[in-house]
């Protein structure tokens, strides 16, 4: 008789026995895989704005039951028994990734205190990954960093779960771009079904999304673009101390402070993606030119009421109590919505640090006076380096 594996049965998973005349290979009643995954982002690199993707060396850890190796547990360990090409797999692969990535991929297999037998797939991938930024709070944007690990086989014979006996791992210590971005060290973990086939939606495959969180530092943003957007906007006002019977003058003045501030907006975006929406930075920028505009406009206004030069004083003194204290209340306003809404998200992200880390710990001192269990025995572990996706 020969062993061949085509399926599994169970909960976790199953074998099928195969005499030498069948040809087929296929099992009377194949049932669902789980397949348990775990993503360690071991280094995070350069996070690209202006092209939504981010650099990343991550760590793949899957393992699935595989019945037909069950039952060996404290036999000779002979190196070139298992044959893993032979054995059932998930075909995984990470499906944001963009373009092939390096990947080494290494298989063994271990067995629990029962003797059942459990394949173990480790893949070391490093490459690009695309991530779709939400850039509606920058230059106070949170971002996750997504990967997305899928099966090529369908649901009705994978299904990808989180193994809940390890933690998605974020290494903060080689994050590169630390410079521009805080790396949170709490992951979340969601499943995601995919379409196979875009003609018949019925059938799908299943996929499992892990993702770590980085906060933009906003300090460049706010001294070089912020501030110098406001000391701009606040000279306009300087422009009303020139004499009404010069317009020429006042209109050239605002005009130049106008130019000063759309070159400020072409600078901001540079560093940004064609979006359809305003961030918090563009709405800031509109507003200071609007404010701008304003200016200009009561300049070229004020002329008409030359002929009465103390209704003009008074009028004048009234609009520019009025935009003063309109930008003043703006800029106030301004600060306010920052702390409330990106700032808060920034809070609610350092919480879920600390409740990961206070998990972590909990975890880590339960397993301490857990009673030691004997060490699985490892039967076989072989290196396999494709070129890319399955």
């Amino acid at each position: 008789m020969e062993i061949i594996h085509n399926g599994h049965n169970g909960n976790i998973g199953g074998g099928c026995l195969i005499e030498n005349n069948v040809t087929n290979g296929e099992c009377s009643s194949m049932q669902q895989v789980k397949v348990e995954i775990v993503v360690q982002f071991f280094k995070v690199g350069e996070i690209d704005t202006l092209k939504e993707q981010f650099n990343a060396d991550v760590i793949v850890k899957a393992k699935w039951r595989e019945p037909t190796l069950d039952g060996q547990q404290g036999q000779a360990v002979v190196t070139d028994e298992v044959d893993f090409a032979r054995l059932w797999n998930p075909k995984l692969y990470i499906e944001n990734s963009l373009g092939d990535p390096k990947e080494q991929i290494r298989h063994r297999v271990m067995y629990n205190d029962k003797g059942e037998a459990f394949i173990y797939e480790k893949r070391v991938a490093k490459g690009t990954f695309m991530e779709n930024l939400e850039l509606d709070d920058f230059p106070f944007d949170v971002q996750d960093l997504t990967i997305t690990v899928a099966s090529e086989l369908p649901m009705s014979e994978c299904e990808l779960i989180e193994d809940k006996d390890e933690y998605h791992v974020v290494n903060r210590h080689s994050f590169v771009d630390e410079q521009e971005w805080h790396l949170y060290v709490h992951t979340e973990c969601n499943k995601k079904e995919l379409v196979i086939d875009q003609v018949d939606n019925s059938v799908k495959r299943s996929a499992l999304s892990v993702k770590c969180r980085a906060a933009r530092r906003p300090g460049y943003f706010v001294w070089n673009i912020f501030m110098i957007t406001f000391l701009i906007c606040s000279l306009s006002f300087a422009t009303f101390s020139v004499d009404k019977k010069l317009p020429q003058n006042r209109l050239q003045l605002a005009f130049t402070l106008v130019l000063t501030a759309v070159a400020f907006k072409s600078v901001v975006n540079s560093s940004l993606p064609r979006i359809s929406y305003l961030t918090y930075m563009d709405k800031y920028l509109l507003v200071s030119m609007v404010m701008l505009s304003a200016v200009c406009a009561w300049h070229a206004l004020v002329t008409r009421l030359l002929y009465n030069r103390a209704f003009a004083d008074k009028i004048e003194n009234i609009v520019l109590t009025i935009l003063s204290v309109l930008y003043i209340i703006y800029n106030i306003g301004f600060v306010v919505i920052i702390y409330l809404f990106p700032c808060k998200k920034r809070r609610i992200m350092s919480q879920k640090d600390r409740e990961y880390k206070d998990s972590l710990s909990r975890t880590q001192v339960a397993k301490y006076k857990r009673k030691p269990r004997r060490p699985a025995l490892e039967r076989q572990e072989v290196i396999n380096m494709p070129a890319g996706k399955h």
